[in-house]
């Protein structure tokens, strides 16, 4: 028999996620910053604050783009994919697009792929704001001596 604590406990919260909007000085954009100080984590106990912050920046009037930073999110439950095709499908009816920045996790992107989402929402599309490395790149010089082969092992495929 399985016995389970007849409460769950209350996770404490200072180490829960912080949802903010982070002011844009173009008009019609509004960002959403997902933080966790301890955790990061956006799972069923930390999804409905990003619901809550979603769903309100998704109705204000004159919103045409919605930015989520989740930078600093170190999982992506179902409940936070959950979310934000909510939210997609939210500033789809109100004529606003939902942007994702993943800022580089694949604990982020990797979700969002294998549920389609990253098909249907612009996930990290401009280049333009990472960024660049800087002064000229020098060419490489074409290799002298012949490659040797590689000696790897091959693959272990799980079953």
């Amino acid at each position: 028999m399985l016995h389970t604590p007849a409460h769950r406990s209350i996770p404490d919260p200072g180490r829960l996620l912080s949802v903010r909007t982070v002011p844009d000085p173009r008009p019609g954009r509004v960002v959403v910053e997902v933080v966790g100080e301890v955790v990061g984590e956006v799972d069923t106990s930390t999804a409905p604050a990003l619901e809550v912050c979603l769903t309100s920046q998704a109705r204000q009037p004159g919103v045409r783009e919605l930015v989520v930073y989740l930078g600093q999110v170190t999982f992506l439950g179902a409940a936070g994919v959950t979310v934000l095709a909510q939210a997609h499908r939210r500033c789809r009816m109100r004529g606003a697009r939902l942007v994702i920045r993943t800022g580089g996790r694949r604990c982020v992107l990797r979700p969002l792929q294998l549920v389609g989402l990253a098909d249907l929402v612009a996930v990290d599309p401009a280049d333009a704001e990472r960024p660049q490395p800087r002064g000229p790149r020098t060419p490489r010089r074409p290799r002298t001596t012949p490659r040797r082969p590689s000696a790897r092992r091959p693959r272990r495929v799980c079953r």
